[in-house]
């Protein structure tokens, strides 16, 4: 069983107690996860893990040093201690280090939902099942994932830092494979299992499959194109790494970089990280325990400042709008709760308003060409198609792309009211529209 809020706290606060330094911090994980996989249109694996960390940060000075363990008797704990504190007197000294931040208040909400624990191997079988049956029915062949998870993360410090939350999630996968070539993709992200619907799941993958049968080739050039929200999720994740922290920004790799205030993207585009938001999920403040803030970071197209952390914040003279990741950490502050906020279209409309365009279901194997512009090359996969006189037409081959995703950004005319909730990691997750751009460079099909 995963540790309570409350007893990962009190772990956090013990460990802290052992620690012989100028200052200390832990990091307490605990996490309880249930996985079953499916291929062929049948169940190859169903796996379990449970586990509870301990990460310890030491401070000698302006020197820190980190170490962790998963034994969480006293000895073992003092011992963990010892080592980070070894680690720091052996660390180069930072002269920007802040110190470990001091408490600021923390609201966690209660996002754990009895339906996951009780969502077991046998639940999660019957799920696998009836997501299967959809393709197994109509001749197709489905693969995919389902998961639940309970997971608790507490923060303590000698400067009295002492937070700690717990969170359920409940995940789901299929690619759903045609005999003639087609294939169709769905996904679920919820934060209980009640409203998880796997034969739907397994339908929507079904029908994009089917449609995407005999797929034509198209010549490479700049399309208008609908982009699904699971192709959307894909460049806010990148936008996310590449550019909305703070140390991307401080050294001028970040496409915010010299931009805040400028207008960068369509108007139509509004992000920002919130994890305070009632429709997504994750833990509410961040790996040094300081409060997640709502932070915009385009408003109306119009870039602001990225997101921080202690350090950075201290570095820059910025607010900490608490995104620390835990420590050590070498990429700086992260975004975890990305959303663009809805617009007042519908995808019907969309599709409607394309004389001739490109719809694409979901983006694969995405990599970075050009950091500081936010260049993305990739391929679309599982349901690419065709707009024709504002409908869906034929399916297209899949397609290679070379694109800004502040460019294609910049080429929003529509955003969608409804949003759905990615993400492919724990800890957090997008809120992604659907999009209508103008523009995006198709540069070639796949093989």
């Amino acid at each position: 069983m995963t540790l309570s809020a409350e007893q990962a706290r009190e772990l956090a606060r013990r460990t802290v107690s052992l620690t012989q330094a100028d200052a200390a911090e832990a990091l307490v994980s605990s996490e309880d996860g249930a996985l079953t996989r499916f291929a062929d249109n049948r169940i190859h694996q169903n796996v379990a893990e449970n586990d509870t960390s301990v990460s310890v940060r030491a401070v000698i000075g302006k020197c820190t040093g980190v170490a962790s363990t998963n034994r969480l008797d006293d000895g073992s704990l003092a011992a963990c201690c010892e080592r980070a504190v070894a680690a720091a007197r052996m660390a180069p000294e930072d002269p920007d280090f802040p110190g470990l931040p001091a408490p600021v208040a923390v609201t966690t909400p209660d996002r754990v939902h009895p339906s996951v624990s009780a969502f077991n191997a046998e639940a999660r079988a019957h799920a696998a099942a009836a997501i299967i049956e959809q393709s197994a029915e109509r001749g197709l062949t489905a693969a995919g994932t389902v998961s639940a998870t309970e997971y608790t993360v507490a923060v303590a410090n000698s400067e009295g830092v002492d937070v700690g939350m717990s969170v359920t999630t409940v995940r789901s996968t299929v690619l759903s494979m045609s005999p003639k070539g087609g294939s169709g993709w769905a996904s679920h992200l919820s934060g209980t299992a009640d409203d998880f619907a796997p034969e739907a799941l397994g339908d929507e993958a079904v029908l994009l499959a089917m449609r995407s049968e005999g797929a034509i080739a198209l010549d490479p050039g700049v399309y208008t194109v609908v982009l699904a929200p699971e192709a959307v999720s894909d460049i806010l994740d990148f936008l996310g790494y590449l550019g909305f922290g703070a140390k991307s920004y401080a050294e001028k790799s970040s496409f915010l970089s010299g931009n805040i205030g400028e207008q960068l993207l369509s108007p139509f585009i509004s992000i920002t990280d919130d994890a305070t938001c009632d429709e997504t999920l994750g833990l509410t403040f961040d790996f040094e325990g300081m409060p997640k803030l709502r932070t915009p970071l385009v408003e109306a197209g119009v870039a602001c400042e990225p997101v921080t952390d202690s350090y950075w914040a201290s570095k820059l003279g910025m607010r900490n709008s608490g995104h620390a990741l835990p420590a050590p950490n070498s990429y700086g502050p992260m975004t975890m709760n990305l959303q663009i906020a809805a617009g007042d279209a519908r995808i019907e409309d969309m599709i409607g308003a394309v004389k001739h365009g490109v719809y694409v279901t979901r983006f694969h194997y995405v990599n970075v060409e050009d950091p500081i512009r936010a260049v993305l090359t990739g391929m679309t996969r599982d349901g690419t198609f065709m707009i024709e006189n504002g409908r869906l037409a034929m399916p297209v081959k899949n397609l290679r792309f070379t694109q800004s995703a502040v460019e294609a950004l910049n080429a929003v005319e529509a955003v969608t009211r409804k949003r759905v909730l990615i993400g492919p990691d724990e800890g957090g997750a997008n809120l992604a529209p659907a999009l209508l751009l103008s523009k995006w460079e198709f540069t070639g099909q796949t093989r």
